[in-house]
């Protein structure tokens, strides 16, 4: 037995817009499997969707858009490229091996990403935290304000005011 040489792969295939979701998914799982099958695995599957393409293909102007990052030898890479190109369901595919400096320039730019959601999380934390401090604070002022005209209000009630049906105090001359 003659062992293989495991390499990263990605898989770019374009499927056919008329396809329904779960028509769709039911090609990604059956290529997926021909992957795990032949000993490989699957690291990372993204949908792009629905996207126009630069050219038609077989008269259509749109392609659902699936990626793959996989690994699996040479051997089965070629097995899946001929299974690929007799597929009825997919338009166009690419098959392309990932070389080590491809695969830490990818892993580099998801860590950027994920550091920038991070940050960007961090930022709106903080804003929200920032709207809930000045909302409890017009909160605050709003009560101390009305606290502040209760007492008043209750101070005037003990003083004796002039009723309506009351004549003003006759001012003497001084």
């Amino acid at each position: 037995m003659v062992l293989q040489r495991m390499r990263e792969y990605e898989l770019v295939m374009i499927l056919s817009p008329e396809a329904t979701e779960s028509e769709a998914a039911e090609t990604v799982r059956r290529i997926s499997g021909l992957i795990t099958d032949g000993g490989g695995g699957i690291s990372k599957q993204d949908g792009w969707g629905v996207k126009r393409l630069a050219y038609p293909i077989q008269r259509f102007v749109e392609g659902n858009y699936f990626v793959t990052r996989c690994t699996m030898d040479a051997q089965a890479a070629s097995e899946l490229d001929g299974v690929l190109n007799s597929a009825q369901d997919v338009l166009r595919h690419l098959i392309f091996r990932l070389e080590k400096s491809d695969i830490a320039a990818m892993e580099a730019q998801a860590e950027r990403e994920r550091a920038a959601r991070e940050r960007d999380e961090a930022r709106r934390a903080a804003e929200r935290a920032a709207r809930e401090r000045d909302e409890a604070r017009r909160t605050a002022e709003a009560m101390a304000a009305e606290s502040r005209a209760a007492s008043a209000a209750a101070a005037g009630e003990g003083e004796a005011q002039p009723g309506p049906n009351t004549a003003p105090a006759a001012q003497t001359p001084n």
